[in-house]
């Protein structure tokens, strides 16, 4: 079993329309609801690939049961809920032929002190219950509750022997110390967040994932969209080069990218295989509308098509 844990969730809704203009009364042609949360797409791909993965999330109000039951009766999945006074946000995304997709966010829900603890207590008896291979840490922090958590999920972690699979940003990264995770993976623009550098250079980058690995992170990746990632594995530099496609939609793409490298990890796969099947799953999302609705078999003939070099 793979805990996959956002502290961000929200319910995806897509709303295909005809063409429109601002101003315009549109009525839609069909919607859809996921949801979503980088830690629920991390889970969606594992399945995916035919790992065992259960999210771990907040949730709250109608909005919050509404995603419960997506994620029992439509995902399969048993997760593992906290439950919050705040009602869960809604990302509603508004798709035509021509007009380009928009997406319109609800504000982060406040997440309590007191509902922050019972997710860290919760993941903690999950892993005191044994069987849990892989801890993924997914996405931002809704409030300054729960900017802490992932840190404190990481000593969880290191104390069990459970490898750790980290991607955030922000307030969240800026709070890990002492006990780091055994996989660090971000893109380009998070690590200028984290540099303090809206444009870091590939020698930043390299330098970056040179600190990590003194800190004992054996996996850091610094993705950069079409443009070739930058990795480090066990003190090696690499460079991976995706390859060209036309995107149907990047959003959860690089949950997707984590997944892979969750499953290469655990396969045991080389350095290069475990690039080329991250990136694989990376490409493979961008091909479907759907974030982590990935198929192995695509995977493994996209992961093919990644180059990958030592620097």
């Amino acid at each position: 079993m793979i805990l996959c844990v956002t502290l961000n969730p929200c319910l995806d809704k897509t709303l295909n329309t005809p063409d429109w203009k601002p101003g315009d009364n549109v009525r839609g042609q069909s919607v859809s609801y996921v949801v979503g949360g980088k830690g629920n797409n991390v889970a969606r791909a594992l399945k995916r690939l035919g790992q065992s993965a259960r999210p771990v999330t907040f949730l709250g109000g109608l909005v919050g049961a509404h995603c419960e039951l997506l994620l029992r009766a439509v995902d399969g999945f048993d997760p593992l809920i906290v439950k919050t006074e705040a009602t869960s946000r809604v990302i509603s995304t508004i798709r035509s032929e021509s007009t380009p997709a928009t997406a319109f966010f609800d504000p982060d829900p406040a997440i309590s002190t007191g509902e922050a603890a019972q997710l860290i207590e919760a993941v903690a008896s999950a892993l005191s219950q044994g069987g849990v291979e892989a801890l993924t840490l997914s996405g931002s922090s809704p409030a300054p509750a729960t900017h802490e958590i992932y840190s404190e999920l990481i000593a969880l972690g290191r104390a069990r022997r459970v490898p750790i699979f980290l991607d955030t940003y922000g307030p969240p990264l800026e709070a890990i110390w002492g006990f780091w995770p055994e996989v660090i993976q971000l893109n380009r623009r998070e690590a200028g967040i984290h540099l303090r550098d809206n444009s870091p250079t590939d020698a930043d980058v390299l330098s970056l994932l040179k600190r990590w690995a003194s800190r004992g992170v054996k996996v850091g990746l610094i993705t950069n969209g079409e443009h070739p990632a930058i990795a480090m594995i066990d003190g090696q530099a690499y460079r991976a080069m995706p390859p060209k496609i036309s995107a149907v939609n990047p959003i959860g793409s690089g949950d997707c990218l984590l997944a892979g490298l969750v499953d290469a990890r655990l396969r045991g796969l080389t350095s290069v295989e475990l690039l080329k099947f991250g990136m694989g799953c990376a490409v493979n999302n961008a091909m479907v509308w759907d974030a982590g609705a990935i198929d192995l078999d695509q995977t493994n003939q996209w992961s093919e098509q990644v180059q990958v070099e030592a620097i």
